[in-house]
C-alpha cells in the first residue's frame, strides 16, 4: 500500500540490524528524493491501473531514467540535480563525472553533497533494484550560473542516455576526452572482462600485455584513439604473442607469422576523421637483429596500392627483451582519398602473409675488404694489352669495393688511348654532372700506339647510396649496382667495353628474356623470379639456357607453392615434359630434401650441361626445379622415378 504522501514502501538492498539510525534515515531520504523527482501521485496513476506486479515494474521502467534539476536562482545559490534510475554499473559515477566535470567545462564546481542509493519497491516488482542519486552545487559565479543554463540541457541529454547504456556512457565521456588514468582504468575494466567470460584464451597475464602496450603508446596515440580501439590492441597483441610461442616451442626453425587486417575510424594529425586500414601482425624471428619495421609493412602495402601512405604517428611495436617474437601495429590510407573495400582487404589477407616474411630485413655490418694492389696491376696490364688500335673502345674493368651503412663503393679501372682533346676522367665526370660521388685514385701512362697515341690508365672509386639497391627482404642487389656503375660511365665518358661484364650482361639478357615473356601471361613478382634465375646451377645456364625453358619450370613451382601439400604428405611434387626437356619441381618443408635429392641425382651420372637446378625458399618453404634435357625415354623415367623413391621414404607431416 501507499503512505499518505502516495509513495510506496522502500525496501533497502542489504541487511541493517535493528536499532540502527538508518532504518529510519535511509527509506526517509529515499522517499524525500522521489517526490521531488517524480510527478505528484505518480505512483497512485500506476497503482489504479490494477496491473499485475510485473507490468507495474514495467510501467514504472518505462519512465526511467529521470532526472531533476532545482530551480536555478542568482548566485550565491545551491543547486541540486537528481537522477532516478534501474541499477547499472556505474550510474551514480557517470553522473557525478558528467555533473562536475562537463556542466562548466575547465571549471571545478564546488560540490556540498553527494549522495546515492540503491533500494527495491515491493508494490511495484520486488526483484528490481533502483538507484537514486542527488547532488548539490554551490555557485558563487554569475558566468557560472549562465552556462550552467546554456549547458544543462545537453547535459540532461547526455546524462540520460548514458544512464540506460553503459556502451553510450563510456562513448560519451570517450568523446568528451578521458583523463590518462580514466582512459586506463576503462582499458583494465575491459580487460577484467575479457578474462572472466573468455578464460580459455584469456589469461590474467594479459593485464602484462596491457601494461607493456600502454607504456610503449605515446600519449598523442592514445588520446587519438578510444578505449575499444585500444583495448582491441592489446587482446589481439596478447592473443598473436601466445599463439606464436606455442607455435615456435612445436617448430622452432620455421618462421611464424600472423596477419589481421580492419577497417577503423581515426582521426588524423590535424584532427580530420577517417577509416583507415588497421594492420595488426606478429612474428618470429629466427636470428638476432633481424627487424621488421614500419617501412616494410608500408612497402609490403604498396606493392598492391602504389600511393598507400601510413598514418603518422600509428606505428606500434612491441617486442619484450630478447624474445624472438614481435607484435606490429600500423595504420595505412589508400592515398587517393578513396576508402578501403572489402575485396581490396581480402586480396591483402591473402597475399601480405608472404611479403611480410619475404622483407624481413638481416641488417649488414659494413664490409672490411683491403684493395690487392697486385691485382688492379694485373688488371690494368690486361686491360692495356686489349687496346691494339687507335679506334678501340675504351676498357672498363669494375669490381665491388666495399659497403658502408648507407653507400656501396666500386672500384673502376678506365684503360683508353688518348688524344689531343681528351679531358681526364675526373673532368668527364664533373662536366656530366654525375650522380656517382667520383674518388679518384691514381692516373698513369701503359704504352704508345704508332709511337704518338698514349695508352692511359685511371684508377677510381665511386660512391652511390645504397637504399637504391634494396631488394624487397633488403638484401643489396650488387649486380644492379654494377650495372648502374657501367651505365653511367658510359653516359659521361661514351661508349665503353665492360671488359669484365661480358657474362653478366648475357646473364641479364637472359632474365629480361624470362621476364618479357612472363610478362605476357599477367603480373611477374620480381622478387621469387631473380631468386630462381640466380639460383640456377651450373652458374652457365643463366647465359645459354633457353627463356621459354626457365619460364615453363618458374610457373611451376609457383603453381605447386600456390597447390601447398596434398593431405598426409610433407611436399608437393609435379612434373611435365615436351619433346626437348623434362620438367620437374618439388616444395618440400624439410630443408632436408634437397641435400637429399641432390645426392641421389649425382648417382644417375648426368652430364651438368643437360641438368639445371633452381633452388628458392619462398614462404619459408623450399623448392626446388630440375630442368632436364634429354631425349632418352629410360633416362626420363629413371630420373623420375628417384625422385618419387625418394620423397615417397619422407617422414609424413
Amino acid at each position: 500500500m501507499l503512505d499518505s504522501e502516495g509513495l510506496p514502501h522502500i525496501s533497502p538492498i542489504f541487511h541493517l540490524p535493528e536499532g540502527c539510525d538508518l532504518n529510519e534515515h535511509y527509506p526517509h531520504a529515499i522517499r524525500s528524493l522521489l517526490k521531488k523527482i517524480l510527478p505528484k501521485d505518480f505512483f497512485r496513476d500506476i497503482q489504479a491501473t490494477g496491473l499485475p506486479l510485473d507490468q507495474r515494474a514495467k510501467l514504472l521502467a518505462d519512465h526511467l531514467p529521470v532526472m531533476h534539476c532545482s530551480p536555478l536562482h542568482e548566485p550565491p545559490t545551491n543547486i541540486s540535480f537528481a537522477l532516478l534510475a534501474r541499477l547499472r554499473s556505474k550510474t551514480c559515477r557517470f553522473f557525478f563525472e558528467m555533473v562536475t566535470s562537463w556542466l562548466v567545462p575547465g571549471t571545478g564546481l564546488n560540490n556540498v553533497l553527494f549522495y546515492a542509493a540503491d533500494f527495491r519497491i515491493p508494490q511495484f516488482g520486488g526483484q528490481q533494484v533502483y538507484t537514486i542519486c542527488q547532488m548539490i552545487m554551490r555557485v558563487e559565479d554569475p558566468e557560472e550560473l549562465e552556462q550552467i543554463r546554456r549547458n544543462l540541457p545537453i547535459i540532461e541529454a547526455e546524462i540520460l542516455v548514458g544512464v540506460r547504456s553503459a556502451y553510450h556512457a563510456r562513448r560519451i565521456l570517450e568523446s568528451k576526452g578521458w583523463t590518462a588514468d580514466q582512459q586506463t582504468a576503462e582499458i583494465h575494466e575491459r580487460m577484467a572482462h575479457l578474462v572472466s567470460r573468455l578464460p580459455n584464451y584469456f589469461d590474467p597475464d594479459v593485464f602484462t600485455e596491457m601494461q607493456h602496450v600502454l607504456v610503449m603508446c605515446p600519449d598523442p596515440f592514445k588520446a587519438a584513439r578510444d578505449c575499444r580501439h585500444l583495448s582491441r590492441i592489446i587482446s589481439v597483441f596478447y592473443l598473436f604473442r601466445r599463439t606464436l610461442q606455442t607455435a615456435v616451442a612445436r617448430s622452432p626453425n620455421k618462421r611464424h607469422l600472423m596477419l589481421k587486417l580492419y577497417k577503423v575510424g581515426v582521426k588524423d594529425q590535424n584532427g580530420v576523421p577517417g577509416y583507415r586500414l588497421a594492420m595488426i601482425a606478429a612474428v618470429s624471428f629466427l636470428r638476432d637483429k633481424e627487424v621488421l619495421e614500419e617501412r616494410h609493412l608500408l612497402r609490403a602495402v604498396r606493392r598492391h596500392f602504389h600511393k598507400a601512405r601510413a598514418l603518422e604517428g600509428s606505428f606500434l611495436s612491441n617486442k619484450r627483451g630478447s624474445e624472438h617474437i614481435a607484435t606490429l601495429y600500423l595504420e595505412v590510407d589508400k592515398g587517393d582519398g578513396t576508402e578501403w573495400t572489402l575485396e581490396e582487404l581480402k586480396t591483402l589477407e591473402r597475399q601480405l602473409p608472404s611479403d611480410l616474411k619475404d622483407r624481413i630485413e638481416h641488417p649488414m655490418h659494413p664490409v672490411f675488404n683491403p684493395r690487392n694492389e697486385e691485382e688492379i696491376m694485373r688488371n690494368i696490364l690486361t686491360l692495356g694489352n686489349q687496346i691494339k688500335y687507335v679506334r678501340d673502345l675504351p676498357q672498363l674493368h669494375v669490381s665491388f669495393d666495399e659497403q658502408s651503412y648507407a653507400h656501396l663503393y666500386f672500384t673502376v679501372i678506365m684503360a683508353r688511348v688518348l688524344t689531343e682533346d681528351s679531358l681526364s676522367v675526373k673532368e668527364l665526370f664533373q662536366k656530366g654532372n654525375s650522380p656517382l660521388e667520383y674518388i679518384h685514385d691514381r692516373c698513369r701512362r701503359i704504352g704508345m700506339l704508332r709511337r704518338r697515341y698514349p695508352k692511359e690508365a685511371t684508377v677510381f672509386r665511386v660512391k652511390l647510396a645504397k637504399e637504391d639497391y634494396l631488394r624487397e627482404d633488403h638484401s643489396i642487389d650488387i649486380y644492379k649496382a654494377r650495372q648502374a656503375v657501367v651505365a653511367e660511365v658510359a653516359r659521361v665518358a661514351g661508349e665503353i667495353r665492360d671488359y669484365n661484364g661480358g657474362m653478366i650482361t648475357k646473364q641479364n639478357e637472359l632474365l629480361r628474356a624470362v621476364r618479357g615473356l612472363l610478362q605476357k601471361g599477367g603480373q611477374v613478382n620480381n622478387f621469387l623470379l631473380e631468386n630462381f634465375f640466380y639460383s640456377l646451377t651450373p652458374v652457365i645456364m643463366r647465359s645459354v639456357m633457353e627463356p621459354a625453358a626457365l619460364c615453363t619450370s618458374y610457373l611451376m613451382l609457383l603453381e605447386a607453392y600456390e597447390q601447398g601439400f596434398r593431405p598426409n604428405e610433407s611436399y608437393n611434387y609435379r612434373c611435365r615434359e615436351d619433346s626437348e626437356f623434362l620438367y620437374a619441381v618439388v616444395i618440400a618443408d624439410d630443408a632436408v630434401v634437397r641435400s637429399t635429392l641432390d645426392d641421389v641425382i649425382q648417382g644417375l651420372d648426368i652430364a651438368p650441361t643437360s641438368l639445371a637446378t633452381s633452388y628458392v625458399t619462398f614462404a619459408d618453404t623450399p623448392g626446388i626445379g630440375y630442368i632436364y634435357r634429354c631425349d632418352s625415354v629410360q633416362r626420363r623415367t629413371a630420373f623420375q622415378e628417384v625422385i618419387k623413391t625418394t620423397l615417397t621414404n619422407l617422414p609424413v607431416a
